[in-house]
């Protein structure tokens, strides 16, 4: 009985009552999702979106989507492609494209993009600096919204997706030869 305990699965929860649970970098290309009355703090990184419905404190965030529930409260550093925020957010929010700020939001600190949409009721209390993607291409100037990290995130993403692609394509071929083949028999026992 002991061995069985010892090689569960426990993923990272923590109530409202208990001490915040701190997460090293953690890298994938799946979703990350901060579930409701859980509180993280530490460093993402994915390929796929990051859900914030509990607390994050003294995040640093690299995902091509944030969104930041209206139950959600995330504080530190985010660099993203798009964002979208609902809750809570204070820190630094680097976008490559678009933030959207709903009407139940709260935002400070600072935040640059390209595009930026906010809805009537939020509370803002932050700087924004958006540069249209037209003005950046005319000037030569390079895209000061996007970091490093979020350059490096998105060539891993294209890799992956082509990686994805060729797989998918060969799977297919591989199931179409199927198909075929069965055809062929089929059609062989109706003609016997």
């Amino acid at each position: 009985m002991i061995k069985e305990a010892e090689n569960k699965v426990v993923t990272p929860f923590v109530s409202a009552e208990s001490k915040q649970r701190t997460i090293k970098a953690v890298q994938t290309s799946e979703d990350i999702h901060v579930g409701p009355n859980t509180q993280l703090s530490g460093g993402f990184n994915t390929h796929g979106m990051m859900i914030v419905d509990g607390r994050v404190d003294s995040a640093d965030i690299a995902a091509d989507r944030l969104i930041v529930s209206h139950i959600g409260n995330l504080e530190g550093k985010a660099v993203v492609q798009r964002a979208e925020i609902s809750g809570v957010f204070n820190g630094d929010l680097v976008a490559g494209d678009e933030v959207i700020v709903r009407p139940t939001a709260k935002i400070a600190g600072t935040v640059r993009c390209q595009k930026l949409v906010i809805h009537r009721g939020a509370r803002i209390e932050c700087n924004f600096s958006c540069t249209p993607e037209s003005e950046q291409e005319s000037t030569g100037a390079p895209n000061e919204a996007i970091s490093d990290r979020l350059l490096k995130l998105r060539r891993n993403n294209t890799a992956t997706a082509r990686e994805r692609r060729v797989f998918l394509a060969g799977a297919g071929s591989v199931f179409a030869f199927i198909g075929g083949v069965a055809m062929l028999i089929g059609l062989k026992m109706v003609l016997s």
